[in-house]
């Protein structure tokens, strides 16, 4: 019997390509998918690049680049930091702009659901580990996850695969069994790198939605995996 979906546009992109073993564990990127905080950065930025000595920050260059990294940031706005200097900026800054946080109010019940069904959960964000737990914090939503992958545990960040790889190591898991669910390129080409199946939220992947309370439909109706030995 076919699954019905939220809306026709995710079933246009999930039907046809049914079924689908289940996952033993989702990779999340964090923002825009968890949470959306792209105003919040674009200010931090901007400050950011004051502070540093860098050249002024317009929307037209940050929103095409946004989660690109800090090294990517550095090199692209003339910062004169390092990497852990920006960081730190970041971190201790963050808080003055979280009143532009928004959070998607379909994760606290997809995230209960996958837990419920015994799908395991990790984060996989550009960010560092400090700032990735506070959003998360904030958001309600860290106790859902069994690990937090940031760009400050690998040498290099998205595109790069270090971070799903990252996750799946500490998950005990091959690229196989799990999923990623991100909504930029940075997300699809490390989820690519690492061989990873990929689902796009509002870009194409392997399975594309528009949604993210479609990602638990797209999970949990497919065919529950085999057990490894």
């Amino acid at each position: 019997m076919n699954r019905r979906f939220n809306s026709d546009d995710d079933a246009r992109h999930l039907g046809a390509s049914l079924p689908l073993k289940r996952p033993r564990a989702i990779l999340f990127d964090l923002d825009g998918v968890l949470v959306r905080s792209h105003d919040a950065w674009f200010e931090l930025m901007r400050a950011a690049s004051r502070h540093f000595g860098g050249r002024e920050v317009t929307r037209a260059e940050f929103d095409p680049v946004f989660g690109q990294g800090t090294e990517a940031d550095i090199a692209m706005f003339g910062l004169d930091c390092t990497v852990d200097e920006l960081n730190a900026y970041f971190f201790e800054n963050f808080a003055r702009h979280a009143e532009h946080l928004w959070v998607n109010p379909e994760a606290g019940p997809l995230l209960q659901s996958l837990e419920n069904a015994g799908v395991r959960r990790a984060i996989v964000s550009n960010t560092m580990l400090p700032l990735a737990q506070s959003l998360l914090e904030r958001a309600r939503l860290l106790e859902h996850f069994e690990f937090v992958s940031t760009a400050d545990q690998v040498p290099r960040a998205k595109p790069d695969p270090a971070l799903v790889v990252l996750a799946l190591t500490r998950l005990g898991l091959e690229a196989s069994e799990a999923w990623m669910i991100g909504d930029s390129r940075y997300d699809r080409e490390a989820a690519a790198a690492a061989q990873v199946f990929f689902v796009g939220l509002g870009i194409d992947g392997d399975r594309r939605v528009e949604r993210l309370s479609t990602l638990g439909e797209l999970c949990l109706c497919a065919s529950p995996a085999s057990r490894r030995a």
